[in-house]
C-alpha cells in the first residue's frame, strides 16, 4: 500500500483526472497506467487525493486507487493553466476507510459522505471576503 497527496511522483499533478473543457473528468486509464510507471508492482493499493473528486478504480492487471474526496472542499478552481475547476457536486464532507483483507479476501473501501452545517461554513466564507468559496460550500459547485 502507498500513500500520497496527486500523484507518487509530484504532489500537484493529477492522478486521476484529465483537464477537458476547464473541469475535471477522469483521465483515461492509459494516461493514469504511465503516472503510476514507477510504482512498485507488487503495490496494490493506492491512496490520493488532490482533486477533491472521491473516485475508487480498480487498474486491470494493477493497483486500486482511491481518492475519498474533501473533507472541507467541496469544489475549487485553479488558476494552474490550463485553468479548470474541480467540483464535487454536493457539500458534504467527504473522508474514506479503507479495511485491507486477509490474503485472498477482497479489501473493502468506504466512501462516506457526511452533512454539516454548510451553511455556517458558507457564511464564515462570506465573511472573509470569499463569495465564491461560499457558492462552493453550499453546493458543491462554482459560481458561473
Amino acid at each position: 500500500m502507498i500513500a500520497f497527496h496527486a500523484r507518487p511522483d509530484h504532489d500537484e499533478k493529477y492522478l486521476l483526472d484529465a483537464i477537458t473543457d476547464g473541469r475535471l473528468v477522469r483521465a483515461p486509464l492509459a494516461a493514469i497506467r504511465r503516472r503510476l510507471k514507477a510504482l512498485d508492482p507488487a503495490c496494490r493499493l493506492a491512496l490520493c487525493g488532490h482533486s477533491h473528486r472521491a473516485e475508487l478504480i480498480r487498474l486491470p492487471g494493477g493497483p486500486v486507487i482511491f481518492n475519498p474526496g474533501s473533507v472541507g472542499c467541496p469544489a475549487y478552481e485553479d488558476s494552474t493553466p490550463p485553468a479548470h475547476s474541480s467540483e464535487q457536486g454536493a457539500p458534504h464532507a467527504r473522508y474514506g476507510i479503507v479495511t485491507s483483507g486477509e490474503p485472498g479476501r477482497p479489501d473493502r473501501f468506504e466512501a462516506i459522505a457526511v452533512d454539516y452545517d454548510h451553511e455556517a461554513a458558507a457564511s464564515q466564507a462570506e465573511q472573509a471576503g470569499r463569495p465564491e468559496w461560499a457558492h462552493a460550500l453550499r453546493t458543491g459547485f462554482m459560481p458561473g
